[in-house]
């Protein structure tokens, strides 16, 4: 595990080159902090920071083959390449590491672009080709690690932060408007845009080359739902029986370490099946991790401490203090948008941050439950996608006239108890919609309302949300795929992706933490895919499948335990703790939001609503709050 980076510059010198790359290098430090590594040559350069988790004391990269005309520079783990260096050796390659960077050097030497599929892990990697003056650039089929690129001229830089394309060339800081309205909408930027005009994301599941001062990319891996070709001949027996092969299998891979690893346990299923599998493996001692809060409705931490008794576990749970916690958010807020190098909009990345830090005070790779909910079917919208279909089978007299029961019924209630009748009432609207704008009024933040208000100088009128994703998605919107196998692939491909594993990343490797998604192994994705609807959500039971199979495993409170979300009290925070930060960018007086774009009157006006608590705008604020921060750290500072 590290950061990378590098660039191809063909007029440039070996010295000009290794200056460059050394600062690429320097801000990606907290990334890989035991080490870093250079193979420069007249007009390319690759660097690295290393986190020393595989052949701590011989894996220094960048790794090459032979003769020394492919070299290698890698981030993350590839959890088969034992098996992998086996096959190489016996067609005659020579090794001489025990690293999983050197059996891409090789393999790559064998298939070309071609051995990305015989990789089982997540990685970002970057592959100088010397012969053929080629760069390869490639992700994970889930996008767990990231890699960022930019082009100018005859000129490729790349890196796993956006920092350190930023270290080599400051122009680069130039913003993108096009951007501002998916991430007011979603909280982050759709791959491959960035909020950057000039870099770009490579996709996960791509591989990218760079010859001769011209790019080319593509996918060398697609998922597919196809529940109903593989259901019919099987039983629910027998898919519980595979699904429970896979997960041993796919956690006992990710044990592999030479220093020391733990468990995050938040006490919900995901995590607690991660634990138990770990013991099924024989971990020890196995160590979790818990944050906590001192209100207990924030608070899950006697969730976990059930299962890490289970287990006896040496556990480890961090309470956070309301008030210590809110007195130091200015700074943090700056410290995650630092990391970020976007504005990101999930609050939910700052008890991430605190989790992360915690683990890295024990150990130096963690186990995550990250892709349970996608996989399985665990969020409410779920529920909400099986309450469509039922709902569009009632008379359409009855469609229509609910909604307006539940609207008017709403008025009969005070004020602070209709959010119930005011929900029921948006589930039967939105029940009535096609598919895909359902399914983003179920995830946007920001309706379309509030974006034009926001910004009036931004027409966002016929930016349907298809517009804004990748042309992968608007296919599997268009196509004949069932709504769950619908939401699961989108959610997979976007929230997942652009949010979850964003926000685990950036926070634990904030403090040089590895995080491991047995989840997300890309066989066990496959396998999920493969099972009917039914298997997922029965009835109203959300992951049903993964219910059967760990419940011989698990302690009775742990299954009966119901979803809770890992959040933070910010509807409260944004009215007290962080309002003066909030009047610093978003008043009046602020300078974090660019006045030709935003209606600082109306921003003012939420302010003042959300304060005096007349309505709930604090996820709006949030984003307000992260973006007018970014904009001042990365454009009106130019700081990297």
């Amino acid at each position: 595990m590290c950061g990378i980076a590098g660039l191809v510059c063909p007029d440039r010198s070996a010295a000009e080159m290794q200056h460059t790359v050394q600062r690429m290098t320097d801000v990606l430090f907290h990334r890989g902090p035991d080490d870093d590594g250079f193979f420069v040559a007249e007009g390319v350069g690759l660097g690295m920071r290393r986190l020393s988790i595989i052949d701590v004391a011989g894996g220094r990269q960048p790794i090459a083959n032979e003769d020394g005309t492919i070299q290698v520079v890698f981030n993350g783990e590839i959890y088969n390449y034992p098996q992998l260096r086996t096959d190489l050796e016996s067609r005659g390659h020579i090794f001489r590491t025990r690293s999983d960077t050197e059996v891409i050097a090789h393999l790559y030497e064998e298939r070309g672009a071609g051995c990305l599929s015989e990789l089982r892990g997540m990685f970002g990697i970057a592959v100088w080709d010397q012969r053929n003056r080629r760069l390869m650039l490639a992700r994970d089929r889930l996008g767990k690690k990231p890699l960022f690129y930019a082009c100018r001229g005859d000129q490729l830089f790349f890196g796993s932060e956006i920092k350190s394309l930023l270290a080599a060339d400051p122009t680069l800081a130039e913003p993108d408007p096009a951007a501002v309205i998916p991430y007011f909408q979603y909280g982050f930027i759709p791959e491959p845009g960035t909020m950057f005009r000039h870099i770009h994301k490579l996709p996960a599941a791509h591989w990218l080359t760079y010859e001769q001062g011209s790019i080319s990319t593509a996918p060398y891996w697609q998922l597919t739902f196809s529940p109903q070709e593989h259901s019919s001949h099987r039983s629910s027996a027998e898919w519980v029986a595979e699904l429970d092969a896979l997960l041993e299998e796919s956690v006992r891979i990710r044990l592999m370490s030479e220093v020391p690893l733990g468990v995050f346990l938040s006490g919900g299923l995901d995590s607690s099946a991660i634990v138990a599998y770990a013991h099924k493996a024989g971990l020890r001692p196995l160590k979790t991790f818990t944050i906590g809060f001192d209100r207990p409705e924030w608070n899950e931490s006697a969730d976990a401490q059930i299962v890490a008794d289970h287990f006896q576990t040496e556990h480890h749970t961090l309470i956070l203090r309301e008030e210590d916690l809110a007195r130091n958010l200015p700074e943090t807020v700056l410290t995650l948008v630092r990391h970020f190098d976007e504005p990101f909009g999930d609050s939910s990345a700052l008890p991430t941050y605190h989790v992360s830090r915690l683990a890295r005070q024990h150990v130096t790779v963690v186990l995550s439950g990250d892709g349970g909910d996608e996989l399985f079917a665990g969020y409410t919208r779920y529920q909400g996608i099986r309450f469509a279909e039922h709902y569009r089978q009632l008379p359409y007299a009855m469609q229509r006239i609910l909604p307006f029961v539940a609207h008017v019924g709403a008025t009969w209630f005070p004020a602070g108890r209709r959010y119930g009748a005011l929900r029921a009432e948006r589930v039967m609207h939105d029940s009535m919609l096609p598919f895909s704008q359902m399914y983003f009024n179920k995830v946007a933040l920001c309706s379309q309302g509030m974006l034009q208000r926001l910004m009036p100088n931004l027409s966002v009128e016929g930016q349907s949300p298809l517009s804004m994703c990748m042309p992968a998605i608007a296919e599997v919107m268009r196509s004949n795929m069932s709504s769950l196998s619908k939401a699961s692939y989108i959610d997979i491909h976007f929230r997942l992706l652009e949010d979850m594993l964003v926000k685990v990343d950036r926070m634990s490797m904030a403090h040089g933490l590895e995080v491991r998604s047995p989840l997300l192994d890309h066989r066990l994705v496959e396998l999920v895919a493969r099972m009917p609807d039914s298997l997922k959500l029965r009835g109203w039971q959300t992951k049903a499948v993964l219910r059967d199979t760990i419940r011989p495993y698990l302690p009775p409170a742990t299954m009966r335990k119901r979803k809770q979300g890992f959040s933070i009290p910010l509807r409260s925070w944004l009215r007290t703790d962080l309002y003066s930060m909030v009047q610093d960018y978003l008043g009046s007086a602020g300078s974090g939001l660019e006045r030709s774009l935003f209606d600082h009157s109306f921003i003012s006006n939420l302010l003042v609503q959300h304060r005096k608590g007349e309505a709930d705008h604090s996820e709006i604020i949030w984003l307000l709050l992260n973006y007018a921060a970014w904009y001042d750290l990365y454009v009106t500072q130019k700081g990297v």
